[in-house]
């Protein structure tokens, strides 16, 4: 991290790492997955190739997470992972759905971070908001309930949860308003963490509701490929014409 001039930020008590940019240019708003924490995505920055000057923003989870190797050892999380349950749907050879409902503690890690970009002084008209698996997740919950339209949503191995609600809240916002809602999507057709058909479920989500973009899917697991970036850096040049 030390190549990156960055500084870090607390807002009520959230750590969150800043890449500087120019007043007046976009701001990406990036949050990480399930264990990692706010330095996991910032290299992102270096490859991502939004328009010079943009500020990035990388906060730390709201929970602390134990990894289980030993003293000093942990990583953050936006929201628990009940991981009985993830091994009872690998013993008996499911698919893990979290379609049904909104899981435990979303609400309030979208809030706080809905809540932070305010403090932050991010237009949302020129805010992208995005993340990696559960940070994925939850950039998808704050993009479909900010009060305000955001500039674009990025989801890299992502999946759908709370479909009732997810439909009712991009219909409302995007498509009953004649208004279209800019995403990227990828994801891994192995991966084994968040199942593919789930990420092709999200995306017809996506498309029915409203939204406009891209959907990589590529020959890998719960990652974030070179492709990947490829295909982001082509959306964003799109985006920001």
């Amino acid at each position: 991290m030390a190549q990156l001039q960055h500084i870090e930020r607390f807002v009520d008590g959230m750590k969150v790492v800043e890449i500087p940019g120019r007043p007046g240019a976009p701001t990406f708003l990036c949050m990480h997955g399930f264990g990692a924490n706010c330095y996991d995505l910032a290299g992102l920055s270096q490859h991502l190739k939004f328009p010079e000057g943009t500020r990035y923003l990388f906060p730390d989870g709201i929970l602390r997470i134990d990894l289980g190797y030993g003293a000093g050892y942990e990583g953050r999380a936006w929201f628990p992972i009940d991981f009985a349950e993830i091994e009872r749907i690998r013993r008996e050879g499911g698919l893990r759905d979290l379609s049904k409902t909104l899981p435990a503690g979303m609400a309030e890690a979208r809030d706080k971070l809905i809540d932070a970009m305010a403090k932050l002084e991010c237009d949302p008209a020129k805010t992208v908001v995005g993340g990696f698996s559960q940070g994925a997740m939850l950039a998808t919950e704050i993009m479909l309930n900010h009060k305000a339209d955001l500039a674009g949503l990025v989801v890299f191995s992502g999946t759908l949860v709370n479909r009732t609600g997810w439909e009712t809240a991009i219909a409302a916002k995007y498509a009953a308003q004649n208004k279209t809602m800019r995403f990227i999507q990828s994801h891994g057709k192995h991966d084994p963490v968040l199942p593919f058909q789930a990420a092709e479920r999200l995306n017809e989500l996506f498309v029915q509701g409203g939204g406009k973009g891209d959907f990589i899917a590529f020959e890998g697991q719960h990652e974030i490929p070179l492709e990947v970036v490829d295909g982001t850096n082509k959306w964003l040049k799109e985006l920001f014409a």
